[in-house]
């Protein structure tokens, strides 16, 4: 029989194809990397804005009065109180700052209840000296805690130099001993990713192993879709290799894709030096490795994958049997986050854990051949025997027929017109909108960092606008294209009455009070968890654009996002969902939508931006229908947002709101009133207002 490299090449791509076509792969293998790392240094970026270290201006310390407060920085000042040389050698010379502030409004305790302090101090003064320090620290938050017992080590460090001060004067021979420090050792790189990304190497294999050794081989004995062996001219170790090289092909593409996009997040999002060490990273060599080294783990996995599911009858057994090893995998990536643990003895030949190890030497650029070549060979041993394992298991079935389509057919565009977009595509839509935004704003981000303050504000909010057209206009106009759908239906583009227009600005006029009033509210709440510096760089940006035109101001942050929002999230999205869900859920669906993405800003999340904006999201959504228009939600949404950035740089100027507007960050009551009282009555315009004609309604 003639076996030829080429049959096996058009055996793998037939079943390449066939895999590359099950929406499901394309989720693993291109949706989830895009999804996930955004969402996680996001996360990441949240968790350290609000963590325990002491920020860019120190510990913050609260007491009661001047007295004290000059009192205490004048002994935190005192060089005495500066730890001896050893003490900061050994602490990597980070010598910890404090700022005192006198908390005027509240008890220095209660500051402390609030999270506006790391500690709260007391202190008793008697005569001209202070007697007592009490220090006070927040039970459970580890940078309380920290700050109290770094203060406290400061203040006994000057007791001492004063005590040592008063034997001197008193004994002149008086001499103690002193204390150096020194070190043995290779010192750790500090390079995290060298930990991370073995344990991502584990996981993201498996996760794109998984499926498609099980689809190639249980999946299509319980489909009925192989013939018996002995009818095929292939034997079936040659089909089963075909078979590999597409699960293999299928792995390999979803680690690249995973590492691709956290190397891509980490470095729009600077956390590249704080994870890799300053001046770390990677260079080309080590990607060559790397990628060198996910082929081999990918071969190795993949046998073992397909010599279980080549045994399984169904796909459900073969599940049962893969979810241990799954299980069983996660233990060598996780020893691999343990210090001590190197590509040594047994663990060079030991399965799964002689890779991972292998994949922290490279990252950490301390690769020992021996080591090295061991780990590679036993490993490629271990994929040649599950392989052999995998021949005598798979049964009597040859591959089925299937299929002539292809991984093209997914881009190549309908013959006939279709009058909206399916739930699949909105899906795709979803879930290409979040990555890309990311990718596009955080870029956009670095690259007015590194213009050094050469980009001026009018520029910045341009670009925001770009930012914003290129991903959530972009992406649903090109959904519509290669669907082929209606634009003026995918969109709801239809005309309407004026009196949803009537009630849509009347709706406006009060919906931007309550909005305020949840972000404040928010704030108050703790749910805003920005520090104060944050806090400060905001504010900074608030001084920066009343030095702008507003008609710019109203032309970024208005009008673009609501004709571009609205055409997305009430146009887009809102024709498709609604061609399975009900009205509500539709509006739901949407406003969920509407303010998670409002939560992933830039590369942080602004997670007391959600409920504004959900109920805004609800309001619109609610609009969208009645009027069976995008139109009206497009007047209610550069209204609602114009009105709270002219609130935002105009907010010293507007006295004739009285002096409760100056004093507190709340609106005044009446004004509360009045906008509630205009929500009211424009809900109920829109409710009593109707089409002028029929419209795409979801009930349609």
């Amino acid at each position: 029989m003639n076996l030829s490299w080429s049959r096996l090449a058009r055996l793998s791509r037939k079943e390449l194809r066939e895999t590359l076509r099950d929406r499901r792969t394309i989720l693993t293998l291109v949706m989830m990397p895009l999804l996930v790392y955004p969402l996680l240094s996001m996360a990441l970026n949240r968790f350290l804005i609000s963590s325990g270290g002491p920020g860019e201006t120190g510990f913050v310390v609260g007491v009661a009065t001047a007295e004290e407060s000059n009192w205490l920085q004048s002994l935190i000042n005192d060089p005495r109180s500066t730890p001896p040389q050893s003490i900061q050698d050994a602490s990597s010379g980070n010598l910890a700052e404090f700022k005192v502030v006198v908390t005027e409004d509240m008890d220095p305790d209660q500051a402390l209840l609030a999270n506006q302090l790391d500690i709260a101090a007391k202190l008793e003064i008697d005569g001209d000296e202070p007697s007592l320090i009490t220090i006070t620290a927040f039970a459970g938050d580890q940078a309380s805690q920290s700050a109290r017992r770094i203060l406290i080590e400061r203040l006994h460090w000057l007791k001492l130099e004063d005590m040592i001060g008063i034997l001197k004067r008193r004994l002149p021979d008086f001499s103690s001993f002193e204390i150096a420090t020194s070190e043995i050792g290779e010192r750790p790189s500090g390079n995290v990713l060298a930990s991370i990304i073995p344990l991502v190497l584990v996981l993201m294999t498996i996760t794109g192993a998984v499926y498609p050794a099980i689809d190639l081989t249980a999946g299509e004995r319980e489909r009925g879709t192989m013939e018996a062996l002995m009818a095929s001219p292939v034997p079936r170790w040659w089909l089963l290799l075909a078979k590999y090289v597409a699960v293999v092909s299928v792995a390999l593409l979803t680690a690249v894709a995973n590492l691709g996009a956290m190397f891509t997040t980490l470095s729009l999002t600077g956390l590249m030096p704080m994870l890799a060490g300053e001046g770390a990273g990677l260079g080309l060599k080590q990607m060559a490795l790397i990628f060198l080294l996910l082929v081999l783990f990918s071969a190795f996995f993949a046998a073992v994958l397909l010599s279980l599911t080549s045994f399984a009858r169904s796909f459900k057994e073969a599940q049962a049997y893969l979810i241990p090893v799954m299980l069983l995998s996660l233990a060598p990536a996780m020893l691999s986050l343990m210090p001590g643990i190197g590509l040594d003895g047994m663990l060079a030949v030991a399965p799964l854990l002689n890779i991972v190890l292998l994949a922290r030497e490279i990252l950490a650029d301390n690769v020992h051949a021996f080591g090295a070549t061991l780990a590679i060979a036993s490993t490629v041993l271990y994929a040649a025997a599950a392989l052999a394992i995998a021949a005598k298991l798979f049964g009597n079935d040859a591959v089925n027929r299937t299929s002539d389509a292809s991984i093209g057919s997914l881009f190549k565009r309908p013959s006939e017109t279709t009058p909206r977009p399916s739930v699949g595509e909105a899906g795709m839509v979803v879930a290409l909108l979040l990555p890309v935004s990311f990718v596009v704003s955080n870029a956009l981000m670095q690259w007015v960092r590194r213009q050094e303050g050469d980009v001026n504000v009018t520029l910045q909010l341009g670009l925001n606008a770009i930012a914003l057209i290129a991903a959530f206009g972009l992406i649903p106009l090109f959904a519509t294209y290669l669907g082929r759908h209606r634009y003026r239906l995918t969109y709801r583009l239809s005309k309407t009455s004026i009196g949803f227009y009537i009630g849509a600005t009347v709706l406006a006029l009060g919906a931007w009070a309550f909005a305020h009033e949840a972000l404040v509210l928010a704030d108050q709440w703790g749910w805003a968890l920005l520090s104060e510096d944050q806090m400060e760089r905001t504010r900074g940006v608030l001084e920066k654009w009343k030095t702008i035109s507003p008609i710019v101001l109203l032309a970024t942050m208005a009008l673009t996002p609501a004709v571009i929002e609205e055409l997305c999230f009430r146009g887009f999205l809102f024709s498709a969902f609604s061609n399975v869900l009900r009205p509500w859920q539709t509006i739901m669906a949407t406003a969920v939508l509407f303010g998670l993405f409002h939560v992933f800003v830039g590369s942080t999340l602004l997670v007391e931006r959600f409920l504004p904006t959900t109920l805004l999201g609800i309001l619109l959504g609610w609009v969208a229908y009645r009027s069976g228009s995008v139109l009206p939600g497009m007047l209610l949404h550069f209204l609602h947002n114009g009105l709270l950035e002219m609130v935002a740089r105009y907010h010293e100027k507007l006295t004739f709101l009285g002096t409760e507007m100056q004093e507190s960050r709340h609106l005044p009551p009446t004004w509360l009133a009045i906008t509630g009282g205009c929500l009211v009555v424009g809900i109920a315009i829109v409710w009593l207002s109707r089409p002028s004609r029929t419209v795409d309604a979801i009930s349609a």
